[in-house]
């Protein structure tokens, strides 16, 4: 299964990874965690907090364009040549962010908002993961784990995050203000374990 994480800054995407990692072995042959996407032959890039996020300027439109046209491909690539084969073998493949992260946050990307209809587009055609989990906590408690942007824009963060359900498929939003343990159970168990058991009686059915 191929399941991506999202969500503000402070709202614990790799504590919750890590514990997914660890709880989750014994119904998957092993599991794989990459930051944003593979690295395709590069070294893998980690992620480690980026204390300002939004401290370069957005690209020209032509540079946009390109760069959205790279990601395309490069999506597309490393999922036929690292995420498909790993979820085949039965590995559990986990995301800490991923392209629709733009769609939210595009100044993070360098995004221009002109170009935010081509973004939404190329959010429909990279490829889609099983699963995204949007974590999910009230401003002021993601605003006590990490600074790196002013509240009124986490707060705008927050309210687009919480909408990507309506803009994507296969989107669960998370209670992320509770205890890690909470968020993990309620991720293996109401998110991931449904998830396989919808799977099972599709794959019986046919």
């Amino acid at each position: 299964m191929w399941v991506v994480l999202l969500g503000p800054d402070g709202a614990g995407k790799s504590s919750v990874i890590v514990g997914l990692g660890r709880g989750v072995l014994a119904g998957f042959v092993g599991c794989e965690t990459f930051h944003l996407r593979p690295a395709l032959g590069r070294r893998e890039r980690t992620s480690e907090a980026n204390t300002n996020p939004h401290g370069q300027a957005a690209r020209g439109v032509v540079a946009t364009i390109g760069k959205l046209a790279y990601l395309l491909v490069v999506n597309w690539l490393a999922y036929f040549a690292v995420v498909k084969p790993r979820v085949r073998r039965g590995a559990l493949v986990l995301f800490d962010r991923y392209f629709p992260d733009c769609l939210v946050d595009a100044k993070r990307y360098r995004l221009p908002t002109s170009c935010q209809w081509l973004t939404e587009l190329i959010a429909r055609l990279v490829p889609r993961p099983d699963l995204c989990v949007v974590l999910d906590a009230p401003p002021r408690r993601l605003w006590e784990r990490k600074r790196e942007v002013p509240v009124t824009e986490l707060l705008r963060q927050c309210h687009e995050y919480a909408r990507l359900g309506e803009r994507l498929s296969n989107v669960s939003v998370v209670d992320a203000a509770r205890s890690l343990p909470d968020v993990v159970n309620e991720v293996v168990d109401r998110i991931i374990e449904r998830h396989l058991t919808e799977t099972r009686g599709k794959s019986q059915a046919a």
